[in-house]
Protein backbone atom coordinates (compact mmCIF):
# COMPACT_ATOMS: atom_id res chain seq x y z
CA UNK A 1 0.00 0.00 0.00
CA UNK A 2 1.37 3.39 -0.97
CA UNK A 3 0.32 5.87 1.73
CA UNK A 4 1.13 8.82 -0.53
CA UNK A 5 -2.01 8.19 -2.62
CA UNK A 6 -4.33 9.18 0.24
CA UNK A 7 -6.06 12.56 0.35
CA UNK A 8 -6.16 12.72 4.15
CA UNK A 9 -4.00 10.58 6.37
CA UNK A 10 -3.22 10.38 10.06
CA UNK A 11 -0.58 7.83 10.98
CA UNK A 12 1.83 7.01 13.79
CA UNK A 13 5.36 5.83 13.03
CA UNK A 14 8.21 4.90 15.34
CA UNK A 15 10.76 7.35 13.98
CA UNK A 16 11.05 10.12 11.37
CA UNK A 17 14.15 11.65 9.74
CA UNK A 18 14.97 14.96 8.08
CA UNK A 19 15.30 13.16 4.75
CA UNK A 20 11.83 11.62 5.10
CA UNK A 21 10.32 15.04 5.85
CA UNK A 22 12.00 16.48 2.74
CA UNK A 23 10.73 13.57 0.62
CA UNK A 24 7.15 14.02 1.87
CA UNK A 25 7.29 17.77 1.22
CA UNK A 26 8.53 17.25 -2.34
CA UNK A 27 6.07 14.48 -3.14
CA UNK A 28 3.02 16.14 -1.58
CA UNK A 29 3.74 19.47 -3.32
CA UNK A 30 3.24 17.59 -6.59
CA UNK A 31 0.14 15.68 -5.51
CA UNK A 32 -3.20 16.93 -6.79
CA UNK A 33 -5.05 14.80 -4.19
CA UNK A 34 -3.22 15.82 -1.02
CA UNK A 35 -5.24 17.75 1.58
CA UNK A 36 -3.84 16.86 5.02
CA UNK A 37 -1.14 14.46 6.09
CA UNK A 38 -0.34 14.10 9.80
CA UNK A 39 2.42 11.90 11.19
CA UNK A 40 2.98 11.30 14.89
CA UNK A 41 6.25 9.80 16.08
CA UNK A 42 8.17 9.04 19.28
CA UNK A 43 11.73 9.14 18.01
CA UNK A 44 13.29 11.54 15.59
CA UNK A 45 16.49 12.10 13.68
CA UNK A 46 15.17 15.46 12.49
CA UNK A 47 17.93 18.00 13.02
CA UNK A 48 19.45 21.17 11.54
CA UNK A 49 19.97 19.25 8.28
CA UNK A 50 16.23 19.68 7.67
CA UNK A 51 16.83 23.41 7.09
CA UNK A 52 19.36 22.60 4.37
CA UNK A 53 16.83 20.27 2.73
CA UNK A 54 13.65 22.41 2.84
CA UNK A 55 14.80 25.84 4.03
CA UNK A 56 14.51 27.82 7.22
CA UNK A 57 11.10 27.87 8.91
CA UNK A 58 8.80 30.81 8.21
CA UNK A 59 8.07 30.92 11.93
CA UNK A 60 9.98 29.39 14.81
CA UNK A 61 8.25 29.09 18.19
CA UNK A 62 11.31 28.26 20.33
CA UNK A 63 12.65 24.74 19.79
CA UNK A 64 9.21 23.19 20.14
CA UNK A 65 7.22 24.35 17.09
CA UNK A 66 8.33 25.30 13.60
CA UNK A 67 6.15 26.45 10.67
CA UNK A 68 6.83 26.51 6.91
CA UNK A 69 4.77 27.56 3.88
CA UNK A 70 5.42 26.46 0.30
CA UNK A 71 3.49 27.54 -2.78
CA UNK A 72 1.80 24.68 -4.64
CA UNK A 73 2.57 25.12 -8.34
CA UNK A 74 -0.24 26.09 -10.72
CA UNK A 75 -2.69 26.77 -7.86
CA UNK A 76 -3.51 29.54 -5.40
CA UNK A 77 -2.86 27.07 -2.56
CA UNK A 78 0.06 26.64 -0.22
CA UNK A 79 1.45 23.74 1.75
CA UNK A 80 1.50 24.57 5.46
CA UNK A 81 3.93 22.42 7.46
CA UNK A 82 3.92 22.41 11.26
CA UNK A 83 6.58 20.47 13.16
CA UNK A 84 5.84 19.97 16.88
CA UNK A 85 8.64 18.50 18.97
CA UNK A 86 7.63 18.86 22.63
CA UNK A 87 10.02 17.85 25.35
CA UNK A 88 9.40 14.48 26.92
CA UNK A 89 7.22 14.63 29.98
CA UNK A 90 5.63 12.00 32.18
CA UNK A 91 2.90 11.66 29.57
CA UNK A 92 5.53 10.95 26.88
CA UNK A 93 3.72 13.18 24.41
CA UNK A 94 4.26 12.28 20.79
CA UNK A 95 6.02 14.56 18.34
CA UNK A 96 4.15 15.36 15.15
CA UNK A 97 4.42 16.90 11.73
CA UNK A 98 1.42 18.06 9.72
CA UNK A 99 1.39 18.84 6.01
CA UNK A 100 -1.80 20.67 5.05
CA UNK A 101 -3.09 22.31 1.86
CA UNK A 102 -4.32 25.82 2.69
CA UNK A 103 -5.76 28.67 0.66
CA UNK A 104 -3.66 31.79 0.16
CA UNK A 105 -6.04 33.69 2.48
CA UNK A 106 -4.99 31.35 5.29
CA UNK A 107 -1.32 32.27 4.96
CA UNK A 108 0.60 35.31 6.17
CA UNK A 109 1.28 36.24 2.52
CA UNK A 110 -2.08 37.82 1.73
CA UNK A 111 -2.18 41.59 2.07
CA UNK A 112 -5.61 42.87 3.02
CA UNK A 113 -6.28 45.50 0.37
CA UNK A 114 -9.69 46.35 1.84
CA UNK A 115 -8.22 47.52 5.13
CA UNK A 116 -9.02 51.12 6.00
CA UNK A 117 -6.31 53.02 7.87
Amino acid sequence: MNILHFTNLEIQVKTLSSEEVAYLKTYLLNSSKFQKFELSFRESTIDEYLYMLIGEPHRNFSDVKKVWYFRIANTDDYMHIVLNTPEHTRNAKLKSITFKRVAKEDTPFLINRDRVN
